[in-house]
């Protein structure tokens, strides 16, 4: 994808050398129309233009990362592809804000390990008489 994003980039740059438009080198992936920064401001805007457009609910930009990360959880995703995918630095940054945010994945998570915690046998009828049985014999001594 990336390497798609850099051919169009260089294309659009020779476009508009070719018209004599100003391109700025800035080395950056992503930038503004004539080659210079992007700022975070610009992107918001057309983020928000975009979420009305799909008539979606209002959501911050950067909240996008968020989502991401309760949707790896909520898929079973582990908190190291968690870590991973929004590249944080340590493993306890994803930890302490991606484990429980959904309440649904985390009575899945408790319904899960409650399925692993071994139960105690129920007597069977037979296994009644015969303990009834030894405890009066015990009793009458």
């Amino acid at each position: 994808m990336l390497r798609d994003h850099r051919a169009r980039q260089a294309a659009e740059r020779a476009e508009r050398l070719e018209e004599r438009l100003p391109w700025a080198d800035t080395g950056k992936v992503l930038v503004d129309t004539d080659g210079g920064w992007l700022y975070p401001e610009k992107v918001s805007d057309v983020f928000r233009r975009l979420y009305r457009e799909a008539d979606l609910p209002p959501i911050n930009l950067r909240d996008l990362r968020h989502v991401a990360a309760t949707l790896i959880h909520a898929g079973g995703g582990d908190i190291h592809t968690i870590k991973e995918t929004l590249r944080h630095g340590t493993i306890q940054l994803a930890s302490d804000t991606y484990t429980s945010l959904l309440p649904q994945v985390d009575q899945e998570v408790a319904r899960a390990a409650e399925s692993v915690v071994p139960r105690a046998r129920r007597p069977l009828p037979s296994d009644t008489a015969a303990h009834a049985s030894l405890t009066q014999e015990g009793a009458e001594s």
